[in-house]
């Protein structure tokens, strides 16, 4: 079982900086597999992430965009009895035509098509005895799909323009962010390649749901910022205040950029506050030209009815905004004046906006999965 760091001491599971230790000594900085956080889904991923390490068979690794599955993969691969041969990383959605595609996975002969000058060994055959992570495996091509499973279920593969089956031990980690079954009913991917690859499937969860793991990220990669440039920056309680509410729709991905353009944008008093990234992820929302101005898109005397019933009691946001616009019954136009109407009253701030509509702060990501979704937040 994985081990949490004692709590306020660490950001990192024992088996996290154990991972981390061992891809910087196999890649160095570049290519250093950081796994920071101490939720219980991230626990538990990496439990499984350390099972998973001693099979042999395909693994699936789903999540959003951002979320750092290749991280995860190159975890396993560390982990396992393949770490001292090689890893290849091949990001799918890259080909477009299937004959490149297969030429670069299973190889090609000499003369097998135009351009074809030299003999190619391939992915697979580069990575004998290692492990071939396939990023975005949703995007590959039909034929390309049908030279994988045969890969997966005989370990076998026939480069472009050859007739010669060859052989390979390979094991397979593949990733995407769409729902394959979907991929499946549409006629887009194979039922028996995602039957293969589902072997064993890990799903990283998204930043938004692993509770105070966004604090310990940010300060990770501040640290590593300061270091980098020998500039001792840090970020204030307000841009902190900010960040707590912010939903991260770009995932790992997206906070560690938040961290580098924050840090480069701060002023000489090396405190970071809101301004250096909050048009980057308008967690505070953004102000009309005109403070205060109406939405054109509805009567503003029906968004602040409305609102005062929600300060007043007599409904929440959820009875008096939400149902009706899944009803039809208000447009969204009329949602958006009414947002734009309680963030007016909250200084412009999601966060308190909470209580002027009547939502928990348990409802927060709700809230603003709802406005995000349905494209509510107030144009600037």
């Amino acid at each position: 079982m994985i081990q949490r760091s004692p709590s306020g001491t660490a950001d990192e599971t024992d088996l996290a900086r154990r991972v981390r230790l061992m891809s910087l000594e196999r890649w160095g900085e570049r290519r250093e597999a950081v796994m920071v956080g101490q939720h219980e889904s991230i626990v538990a991923l990496q439990d499984r992430v350390q099972r998973f390490a001693q099979a042999s068979g395909p693994v699936l690794i789903t999540g959003e965009t951002g979320t750092g599955k290749e991280i995860f993969a190159r975890a396993i691969y560390l982990l396992s009895a393949r770490a001292k041969k090689p890893f290849v990383s091949v990001n799918c959605a890259q080909y477009t035509e299937s004959q490149l595609v297969a030429s670069e996975l299973f190889g090609h002969k000499r003369g097998s098509f135009t351009g074809a000058f030299e003999e190619h060994r391939g992915v697979f055959s580069e990575a004998d005895g290692g492990v071939v992570f396939l990023d975005e495996v949703g995007e590959l091509t039909l034929p390309a799909q049908a030279m994988l499973l045969r890969v997966l279920s005989e370990g076998e593969l026939v480069p472009v323009g050859d007739t010669r089956v060859r052989t390979v031990n390979v094991r397979v980690i593949a990733a995407t962010n769409r729902d394959l079954r979907t991929l499946v009913a549409q006629g887009r991917f194979r039922e028996d390649l995602l039957f293969r690859l589902r072997y064993m499937q890990l799903h990283v969860p998204p930043l938004r749901d692993r509770g105070g793991d966004w604090r310990l990220m940010l300060d990770y990669y501040a640290r590593r910022m300061n270091a980098d440039t020998g500039q001792d920056r840090r970020f204030s309680e307000r841009a902190l205040e900010c960040l707590s509410v912010y939903a991260w729709p770009g995932n790992v991905r997206e906070l560690r950029a938040v961290v580098e353009t924050s840090h480069s944008l701060c002023g000489s008093g090396g405190v970071i506050e809101p301004d250096a990234f909050e048009d980057q992820l308008e967690c505070v929302a953004p102000r009309p030209a005109a403070a205060g101005a109406p939405s054109a898109a509805a009567a503003p005397g029906a968004a602040a009815s409305l609102v005062g019933r929600m300060t007043g009691g007599t409904g929440t946001f959820w009875d008096l905004v939400y149902e009706p616009f899944m009803d039809r019954e208000l447009n969204r136009g009329e949602v958006r004046a009414v947002v734009e109407e309680g963030l007016r009253r909250s200084n412009w701030s999601y966060k308190r906006a909470l209580q002027v509509f009547g939502v928990g702060q348990d409802d927060y990501l709700k809230f603003m999965d709802f406005l995000r979704h349905h494209r509510l937040k107030p144009e600037r």
